[in-house]
């Protein structure tokens, strides 16, 4: 028997343990097709749904199986989410198998006070951390200078001088993975003093290409 319930649903009603009910929104192509015992898979649904009870939850957009132990969803996923989620899988996968043979920590700063006692920081992280650092640079400073006018447009014999002193730090860590070291990083850049710059070069240890292969010397 056919009969149309709210929002234009069609809904066929059956009678008995083993007739079947199938509901379908006009202008979707999937149907549900479910057992009185199968209803109350369906959200929504009390226990003691009769058979043709409306399928609201589901909206025409799942299909129950007449078993009624398994309610499958058939919205149809394309291949190109299946194809990115797979992607990001493995993208994830490779970061955590990276290998760095060195990591390079470059810090610039006006003060040299401030960078000894951020070095005297990121030595005892290290160190707690069994992070291995492996030398300490401390590269000649930089000074840039300025000569202008005294005045805004007259005494050009009058001048004074203004300058600008940069001093660097280097701290070189080796042997390490992508997981440690995007950790390690990311907690000494919090904690980073005002006024300090870093830059960070990272020497990635990678596999030689299919088609690098060595020369028949070599290999005698």
């Amino acid at each position: 028997m056919w009969r149309r319930a709210g929002a234009g649903l069609v809904v066929l009603s059956g009678r008995g343990a083993g007739s079947e009910v199938c509901a379908r929104v006009p202008g979707a192509t999937t149907w549900i097709r479910a057992t009185p015992t199968a209803l109350p898979l369906c959200p929504g649904l009390p226990s003691s749904s009769p058979a043709g009870f409306l399928l609201q939850a589901c909206g025409g957009l799942a299909h129950a199986p007449t078993t009624p132990h398994r309610l499958l969803h058939t919205t149809p996923r394309s291949a190109a989410e299946s194809d990115a989620s797979t992607a990001v899988v493995q993208a994830g996968e490779e970061e955590l198998d990276r290998l760095y043979s060195r990591v390079d920590v470059e810090c610039r700063g006006h003060e040299p006070a401030v960078l000894r006692s951020y070095q005297k920081f990121v030595s005892t992280a290290a160190a707690h951390l069994d992070v291995p650092l492996e030398g300490i640079e401390w590269p000649k400073k930089h000074i840039q200078r300025w000569t202008l006018l005294k005045s805004i447009h007259i005494h050009k014999k009058h001048r004074v001088q203004y300058e600008a002193r940069t001093h660097f730090l280097v701290m070189r860590f080796v042997r390490l993975t992508s997981s440690t070291a995007d950790t390690f990083l990311e907690y000494i850049q919090r904690n980073l003093p005002e006024g300090v710059a870093m830059k960070v070069t990272k020497h990635e240890i990678e596999k030689l290409p299919e088609h690098v292969k060595p020369s028949a010397e070599v290999v005698a």
